[in-house]
């Protein structure tokens, strides 16, 4: 880990620019690309017919006014339901083959792909784990599959992916012995529940990926404590006032 890095080499965009931009959209993605982004987050449901999309929720209320649910939801009608943005303007939910082709425009980016529980409940673990891989094998850009469920994270790493990420809610003995069976290329954890600093960050093979942080210099705080990467919603913002004394 390298305090001195240039934050583009350590911030991760969670959700493209949320700030900005519907959350997990092409036009979020492309803008954070676009200002230097190295490394980008987002969030995968299954279709009803087991189309790997991009969105966080299941639910389609809070993104678009409506009560449909993504895994009971065809792409074709998905398709056809918008995400409301300024007056007048809309976007889309995109497909993860679309937002991964986005990404393999850019060069040294590297995609975190967080399949979602409501899917690996509703489509069965091994259906839902393998409808991700099979894009995941073909993407044009570095990927780590992430999940909240161990399970799903094994049977990635089982199907082939090359590079998993573990995030976990407790920081527990328990989910420490864990993660040294699971061995994932990253642990992610939400900044709230590291704790303070007398508790230094579990050694390991992996990286660790703080979630849930609004500035730099508590982003720089975790980096010198011991993270290597930490996710924001406003990765650009950041970019632009980030002190290159820092960085030196």
């Amino acid at each position: 880990m390298n305090t001195g890095a240039s934050p583009n080499e350590w911030l991760v965009a969670h959700r493209g620019w949320p700030e900005r931009y519907p959350e997990n959209t092409l036009e979020g993605m492309k803008a954070v690309l676009e200002a230097g982004a190295r490394y980008v987050e987002f969030d995968v449901q299954i279709t009803a017919d087991q189309r790997p999309v991009v969105i966080h929720d299941d639910d389609l209320t809070r993104l678009t006014g409506r009560g449909e649910r993504v895994t009971r939801t065809s792409l074709a009608q998905l398709e056809g339901i918008p995400i409301a943005t300024r007056p007048g303007e809309h976007a889309h939910v995109p497909t993860l083959e679309a937002m991964l082709a986005l990404i393999g425009e850019f060069p040294e980016v590297t995609a975190f792909v967080e399949l979602k529980r409501q899917s690996i409940r509703h489509h069965g673990r091994r259906l839902a784990v393998e409808a991700v891989m099979q894009r995941l094998r073909q993407a044009p850009c570095p990927t780590v599959f992430l999940s909240f469920k161990w399970r799903a994270v094994r049977l990635a790493r089982q199907l082939g992916a090359p590079s998993t990420g573990w995030a976990f809610r407790p920081w527990t003995p328990l989910s420490r012995l864990l993660a040294a069976w699971l061995q994932p290329d990253y642990l992610f954890i939400r900044a709230d529940r590291v704790p303070g600093q007398s508790r230094p960050f579990w050694p390991g093979s992996w990286q660790w990926v703080i979630y849930r942080v609004d500035d730099l210099e508590s982003a720089r705080r975790l980096r010198a404590r011991g993270a290597d990467l930490i996710e924001v919603d406003d990765l650009p913002g950041l970019l632009e006032t980030a002190d290159p004394e820092h960085e030196s």
